[in-house]
């Protein structure tokens, strides 16, 4: 179970910095913020909760925090960046 948990955890941050283009080009420059702030809590705030979910709170989830925690903080960084550049395009494009 928990090799399957790292797995997901290491390969779904990549899709988090395309969340502000899809709530962008269904709700404009308002959807952006929005998803942004949606998915930098998910990243950063549940992250750790997913770990002691999954192995209720054993020596190896200190290790998968230690170690994906950099992608997960990266992931919702470019989120961030990617969300600046969907705010100026959405806006000045209508």
């Amino acid at each position: 179970m928990f090799d399957v948990v790292v797995t997901v955890l290491a390969i779904l941050p990549i899709g988090f910095p395309a969340v502000p283009w899809f709530f962008g080009a269904r709700w404009g420059a308002r959807g952006v913020w929005l998803s942004t702030g949606l998915s930098v809590v998910i990243l950063l705030g549940l992250f750790p909760t997913l770990f002691w979910v999954a192995c209720d709170a054993c020596g190896q989830g200190a290790i998968a925090i230690f170690l994906l925690g950099a992608i997960w903080i990266a992931s919702a960084m470019l989120t961030v960046t990617s969300a600046v550049i969907a705010y100026y395009k959405f806006k000045f494009s209508r």
